[in-house]
């Protein structure tokens, strides 16, 4: 088979999970010897793409200006239906949720992957999830109009079908993999860098469900009681409210934003106490899965998609009351044999998940159709 990848990930994202999804799944198809994945993309400064590939340009050098997303967009867009009317494809697997291609691919099998619901459960009380009033229409028609839908995570199949009343039969569940090494560190258990205490590691985005500002709040009387650190790796520097916050709370030299590689990220993994995951819904949680990778315990929310995920590997919080927070970071920052007990089941959890396996499983999808 031949399978099509639309552009839209690769325009929008220059980095991040779901694009990463994409090209893992896109590199591991091309490595079997029955099928092709295209990919119809001309620009683009996605970094996972262009790990993989070299064939795809860079617009403007790299370099920023004005509305470049919008205009990469629109180029991209019109280079995918030129080759979409070449009908030189088995099945169209769309990478986001721009329904554009629909009354173009004629007859040919369509596979949408939903990443999540966080729109639908969550704009009424995040106004910027709100602002974008388009996405759930798009989901929706999707929904209605793809031959087949994967889910990367029953969590996720389950809302849906109570959202947008699909048949459970159209969804196919595939989990993701995680890309992350582990790679060979001298440094102590707990500091990265011999001037730091040991530090607690959260990863990624901050802002709307990612629940930082209750995280901090909750986690404030651990930092004093301790002198423990908080590093956050990625996410962006602080804005102006988060640095308030940690002012107001008087704990701003003890909380701290990395930039990060996947090297680096490796290694804060595996130097921490534990990994705290507080949001409040994820679609999978792939840095449940980097964390297993780097023998990193983890400590979560037990809602939505992570304790499908992790199973018994993790201690869980609810993420609305603090003190369940404060209880399992003093009972893991104590009790080393939890924490190896923890490490040991973290590994054995991993066994389940790999891009290979992601791409098998799409594979067999896609034959089916």
């Amino acid at each position: 088979m031949k399978i099509f990848f639309d552009h839209q990930t690769f325009s929008l994202q220059d980095y991040g999970g779901i694009s990463r999804y994409y090209s893992e799944l896109i590199n591991a198809i091309n490595n079997t010897q029955a099928d092709e994945a295209h990919l119809s993309l001309l620009f683009t400064d996605n970094i996972h793409i262009r790990d993989v590939y070299d064939k795809f340009y860079s617009l403007y050098n790299g370099n920023s200006f004005p509305r470049k997303i919008s205009i990469q967009y629109r180029l991209n867009k019109l280079f995918c239906k030129y080759e979409i009317k070449k009908n030189n494809f088995d099945i169209f697997h769309a990478t986001y949720y721009d329904p554009y291609f629909v009354n173009l691919i004629r007859n040919k099998p369509s596979v949408v992957t939903f990443l999540d619901m966080i729109h639908e459960r969550y704009s009424n009380k995040y106004l910027g999830l709100a602002a974008d009033r388009r996405i759930t229409k798009r989901k929706r028609e999707l929904a209605e109009k793809s031959t087949a839908i994967i889910a990367i995570s029953e969590n996720t199949k389950n809302d849906i079908i109570q959202l947008f009343n699909v048949e459970p039969e159209k969804i196919s569940v595939i989990p993701l993999g995680s890309s992350l090494q582990k790679v060979a560190t001298f440094e102590p258990v707990y500091s990265l860098f011999s001037d730091r205490p040991p530090y607690l590691l959260f990863v990624g985005n901050r802002d709307y469900y990612k629940n930082f500002v209750w995280f901090i709040k909750a986690i404030c009387p651990i930092i004093h009681k301790y002198k423990i650190h908080v590093i956050c790796a990625g996410g962006g520097a602080f804005n102006s409210q988060e640095r308030q916050l940690l002012s107001t709370l008087k704990i701003q030299d003890s909380v701290i934003q990395e930039p990060i590689t996947d090297n680096k990220l490796a290694i804060l993994y595996q130097n921490a106490i534990a990994f705290v995951f507080p949001s409040l819904y994820e679609g999978f949680g792939i840095p449940i899965l980097e964390a297993f990778t780097c023998d990193c315990p983890c400590i979560l929310s037990n809602c939505s998609s992570l304790p499908e995920v992790a199973g018994d590997a993790a201690l869980y919080i609810d993420p609305e009351d603090s003190e369940t927070l404060v209880n399992a970071v003093e009972n893991l920052y104590s009790n080393n044999r939890l924490r190896m007990k923890l490490v040991e089941r973290g590994r054995e959890r991993l066994v389940s998940y790999s891009w290979k396996e992601t791409a098998v499983k799409t594979l067999n999808l896609y034959h089916s159709l």
